[in-house]
C-alpha cells in the first residue's frame, strides 16, 4: 500500500559511508564510492519534502521546485562536509535538510539580486519587498508545515512497505487487505468480513495486529532517519499527528 501524494537515511548507513570515506581518503575509489551512494539516498529520500517546501514558500519565485531542489543537492552534497556537519550538530536530519535548503534559497537569491543591480545600477532600492514580517513569518509556518506533511507521509509509506514485504513474504497478504481497506479506505468492519468470509472481530484483530506491526516498522524507518533512541516514541506520535492518524 501506498499512500499517495506526499521522503529516511539509515543512521547506521550514514555513519558506515562516512566511515569509509574518511578512513580511505577523500581520493580514492572506496572514498568515491561511498559518498555517491550516500548523496543518491538523500536526493530519493528527502527530494519530495524539500520540494513542498519550496512550493509553500517565498523560494517558489525563484523557479521550477524541482530545478531547486536539484540545484541545492548539486550545491550542497558535492562533498562530504554537509554530512559530517550535520552529524557534529546533532539536529535531526530532516531538520538540518530543511535548514539547508532555505540558506540556499536565501544565497540564489542574493546573487540573483546582485546580478540585476550590476546590470541596472540605477535600479538598486527600488522594489524592496513588500509583506512586512509577519507574512514573512507566516510563510515560514506553511513552508515548513508541508515539508513535515511531505516528510512524514514518506516515512509512513516505508514503514507499510516494509510491513507489506514482511507479510507477503509469510503468505498473510490478507490481513494487509483488511488493514489497508479499512484504515486507508475508511470502509467499515461489516463489509470486508462479508467479502472475506470473516466475524467483524476476526477484521478488527487483524487490523489491530497490522497497526502494531506498521508502529514497529515506523520507529525502525525514524531509528534510519536518526533520531535520537530516547525521541523515537515521540516522533512516532509526530508522524502520526502530522498525517492526522494518532
Amino acid at each position: 500500500m501506498h499512500v499517495d501524494r506526499f521522503p529516511s537515511t539509515h543512521a547506521t548507513w550514514i555513519e558506515a559511508q562516512l566511515t569509509i570515506a574518511e578512513s580511505m581518503g577523500d581520493g580514492s575509489v572506496g572514498a568515491r564510492g561511498a559518498m555517491e551512494s550516500l548523496r543518491r539516498h538523500l536526493m530519493e529520500r528527502y527530494r519530495s519534502p524539500l520540494e513542498a517546501y519550496v512550493r509553500g514558500s517565498s523560494m517558489r519565485g525563484l523557479g521550477e521546485p524541482g530545478e531547486l531542489v536539484a540545484g541545492f543537492f548539486a550545491d550542497r552534497l558535492a562533498g562530504k562536509d554537509f554530512v559530517t556537519n550535520w552529524r557534529a550538530s546533532g539536529m535531526p536530519l530532516r531538520r538540518w535538510m530543511m535548514n539547508g535548503i532555505s540558506y540556499y534559497g536565501r544565497g540564489v537569491a542574493r546573487d540573483r539580486a546582485r546580478d540585476r543591480m550590476r546590470q541596472f545600477p540605477e535600479a538598486a532600492g527600488a522594489g524592496t519587498s513588500g509583506g512586512g514580517l509577519e507574512s514573512s513569518l507566516v510563510e515560514e509556518r506553511d513552508a515548513s508545515r508541508a515539508f513535515d506533511e511531505a516528510w512524514a507521509l514518506r516515512m509512513l509509506n516505508e514503514a507499510l512497505a516494509r510491513v507489506h514485504a514482511d507479510l507477503d513474504a509469510l503468505g498473510r497478504l490478507d490481513e494487509y487487505e483488511i488493514f489497508r481497506r479499512h484504515v486507508v479506505d475508511g470502509v467499515p468492519y461489516e463489509p470486508i468480513a462479508a467479502d472475506l468470509q470473516l466475524t467483524r472481530q476476526q477484521c478488527a484483530n487483524a487490523v489491530r495486529r497490522i497497526g502494531q506491526r506498521v508502529r514497529e516498522a515506523l520507529r525502525d524507518v525514524l531509528r534510519d532517519d536518526g533520531e535520537r533512541p530516547e525521541r523515537i516514541d515521540e516522533a512516532v506520535r509526530e508522524v502520526l499527528a502530522v498525517l492526522g492518524r494518532g
